[in-house]
């Protein structure tokens, strides 16, 4: 069976299982051709039963709304934080970052500063310094405990 066939006997399919789960219809049919776009540029369904890749087609177009759906959550939660636009920081706001930062451990700030300032995942920061992604999300959830904490501050 061609990736074409495939994509019309289990797109309808798809996109209903992937809109219950996501609650978005035009979510869950972009993710759905995601997949069948991957499996046509990459031809790993190429060999396999209908069954294995159709399943496989399911897999990748629900971790692709997945994905979508927590770059979402990134973005809203970006957005409800920014009240303002933020431009350049100001000479108070660098003292303020500054204090909070050395308020951490050093642990914890690399973790802080590669998630944050760099937009590495845990999964990645966890490759770049040789520990679990676990480990990187405890102490960055450790940090942002403790900075919190510190903004309470006169």
């Amino acid at each position: 069976m061609t990736v074409t066939e495939l994509y019309e006997e289990h797109k309808t399919e798809l996109v209903q299982r992937l809109t219950a789960y996501s609650r978005d219809f035009h979510s869950a049919e972009d993710a759905v051709q995601q997949a069948y776009l991957k499996a046509l540029t990459t031809g790993v369904t190429d060999g396999l039963s209908e069954r294995s890749a159709a399943a496989w087609l399911y897999t990748t177009a629900r971790n692709a709304l997945t994905d979508e759906m927590r770059r979402r959550t990134r973005l809203t939660l970006l957005d409800s934080d920014a009240e303002t636009s933020v431009t350049e920081p100001n000479a108070d706001d660098m003292l303020l970052l500054r204090a909070l930062l050395e308020k951490l451990t050093p642990e914890q700030r690399e973790v802080v500063s590669l998630r944050y300032l760099t937009g590495l995942t845990s999964a990645e920061i966890g490759a770049m310094t040789s520990l679990p992604p676990a480990t990187v999300r405890t102490r960055l959830k450790a940090a942002m405990k403790r900075l919190r904490g510190g903004l309470d501050m006169p």
